[in-house]
């Protein structure tokens, strides 16, 4: 009955169900903050990068393929695609004829290494550039004279982000992701606080101020795990490429996650400095749970100090 009082046994049902409720909020969390991210990416991408060249692939099977060539546009040259013609076997059509030409096409093209799409280029002889415009068989720019056989496709490559560019998109979305993953957990632990002070008061439990404390540790035990994983793949232990995983994995922090580890996928390349700051993520359920917690137990309402509330409207329902 609502009126009994609750066992410490209760509780600890209570607070099983209640972890397992917001374990599974985390997971939508990182749903939404998947789409967020890719948001933000492609609108900086878009908006500090610019198209450098394009790489051929030709497909072996139904899941791999190998790149037949790689093309970087000269800094010289206006028509992108109209400068270079590919024939069925991939190779380029056009390509720089004197030594002067071709050791600025292999500066350019050693400089666009970088680009975002894939930064590693291949050293072989199958990295051409386009000499500019005036080299072209009389194609207006903008149109493409390029054909491809139907077993090849064409992948756009991009310069490099810049790095002032790229940290200020990394905190802006891990912000804009911290909140919403913040913002699910914390109105179940708010209510939960307020619920459990009037509880007190009216003698049907025990006061207990560290209830959210433990309530989120039990939450964040499938992140522990996973953290745990990581350690063993640092120490070799577990497969090095679980960092791929992990990312995923922790996807709802990935901007922090790939501030600290950086492109590479070896958990055995990463340094430990590396591996305790990842850990402070992990850290972040159990203190937003607690904090909602004592929130909520001392009927502090977040809302109503950042929203005006007007003193003399008769409140009818107290807000988290």
């Amino acid at each position: 009955m609502a009126g009994e009082f609750k066992s410490r046994k209760v509780l600890q049902k209570e607070n099983f169900k209640i972890a397992t409720s917001v374990f599974l909020s985390t997971i939508l969390a990182a749903v939404l903050n998947f789409i967020i991210y890719m948001s933000f990416t492609a609108i900086f991408t878009g908006l500090s990068t610019k198209t450098i060249g394009e790489r051929i692939y030709e497909r072996i099977n139904d899941k791999e393929a190998r790149i037949v060539t790689e093309i970087y546009y000269d800094s010289t040259t206006t028509a992108q695609h109209g400068s270079t013609t590919l024939n069925t076997s991939g190779q380029a059509g056009s390509t720089a004829k004197d030594s002067g030409t071709a050791s600025a096409s292999e500066t350019t093209a050693n400089a666009a290494a970088g680009a975002s799409t894939n930064p590693t280029s291949s050293a072989n002889d199958n990295t051409t550039t386009a000499a500019n415009a005036s080299s072209t068989s009389g194609n207006p720019a903008g149109t493409t004279n390029t054909t491809l056989p139907s077993n090849q496709y064409k992948v756009t490559i991009r310069s490099e982000m810049p790095k002032s560019t790229t940290v200020f998109m990394n905190i802006l979305s891990q912000l804009f992701m911290l909140i919403l993953y913040s913002a699910l957990i914390y109105s179940k632990l708010w209510m939960l606080g307020d619920r459990d002070i009037n509880a007190v008061n009216f003698g049907r439990m025990e006061p207990d101020k560290l209830r959210g404390l433990r309530i989120g540790l039990l939450a964040a035990i499938p992140s522990f795990v996973f953290y745990l994983l990581l350690v063993l793949a640092k120490l070799k232990i577990f497969t090095e490429k679980y960092l791929l995983i992990y990312r995923f994995l922790n996807i709802s922090f990935i901007p922090i996650v790939m501030s600290v580890t950086g492109q590479g996928n070896s958990t055995a390349e990463i340094s430990w400095l590396s591996i305790l700051v990842i850990l402070l993520t992990v850290a972040v359920m159990p203190m937003v749970c607690f904090g909602a917690y004592l929130l909520g137990y001392n009927h502090i309402s977040l809302s109503e100090k950042i929203i005006y509330v007007n003193p003399n409207k008769k409140k009818k329902k107290r807000r988290y």
